[in-house]
């Protein structure tokens, strides 16, 4: 379980040249902590991933209307960090990825569950 990450569209900045934006920079630290209070597991090196993304946040506006939310802009900076913070864990070995929106109880967070595919 993570904080939610920001969306890869606030993610970036600079033009020309792109770097990390502040909110990046701070969800980062604030990610790093996160880890760092939860259980820790391994899977072996050379296994495939399936992984799933839950986003836990709000589904609608004050109004009712569905907020929109494109779930794909908040797991690339998430695999991004994993793949930078769990030795076993490379985005590149995922082969299956499940992406959920779920009605939120709290605070914002993104909850990731990863485990091995046998093929």
């Amino acid at each position: 379980t993570l904080p939610m990450p920001p969306s890869v569209n606030k993610a970036y900045a600079g033009f020309p040249k792109r770097h990390k934006s502040n909110d990046y920079k701070k969800w980062e630290i604030l990610a790093r902590n996160a880890l760092k209070t939860q259980e820790k597991y391994s899977i072996e090196w050379d296994k495939w991933l399936n992984a799933m993304y839950i986003l836990h946040t709000d589904l609608h506006y004050k109004n009712g209307n569905k907020k929109v939310i494109d779930v794909a802009n908040f797991e690339k900076l998430t695999s991004d960090f994993l793949s930078h913070a769990i030795p076993w864990f490379e985005d590149h070995k995922i082969l299956s990825i499940t992406l959920l929106k779920k009605q939120k109880k709290q605070d914002d967070y993104i909850e990731i569950l990863v485990d091995e595919l046998e093929i």
